[in-house]
């Protein structure tokens, strides 16, 4: 168990929300670059900035931050393009057919009763036992 800010927080828990981050910042990967550029704008314009002998463009690392957006939806593409390629194509045959419908078969029985043969309800009746005193 991991103790985070007082809070007990499992393996699982832990695991599934590591997991959510990941997947968030993949999916705003661009809003991330933005939000970089916006914090860096100072540093990008003085030192990465392309156009930043040419100060009438008023670039200010606006083309730093166009390279960066275009490789960023470079690396979507050529993965999307990636996933799309792999393709595994399954085949199953049905070679046992079960039917699930009984099969009634209907047949007549004859009753025999020999002649011989007597029952009676009131013979059969319950006796307990008797007491020898």
């Amino acid at each position: 168990m991991l103790y985070f800010y007082r809070i007990k927080i499992s393996l699982k828990s832990t695991l599934t929300i590591l997991l959510l981050v990941v997947m968030m910042l993949q999916s705003f990967s661009k809003v991330l670059i933005v939000l970089n550029y916006q914090a860096n704008k100072n540093y990008i314009a003085a030192f990465l900035c392309v156009n930043k002998q040419k100060p009438q463009l008023h670039c200010e690392g606006h083309c730093y931050l166009k390279k960066e957006l275009n490789k960023a939806e470079e690396a979507q593409k050529k993965s999307t393009n990636q996933n799309q390629k792999f393709e595994i194509t399954l085949f199953c045959q049905n070679l046992l057919k079960v039917n699930f419908q009984p099969e009634y078969k209907l047949e007549t029985y004859q009753v025999f009763k020999p002649a011989s043969y007597r029952f009676s309800v009131l013979l059969n009746y319950f006796h307990p036992p008797q007491v020898l005193a």
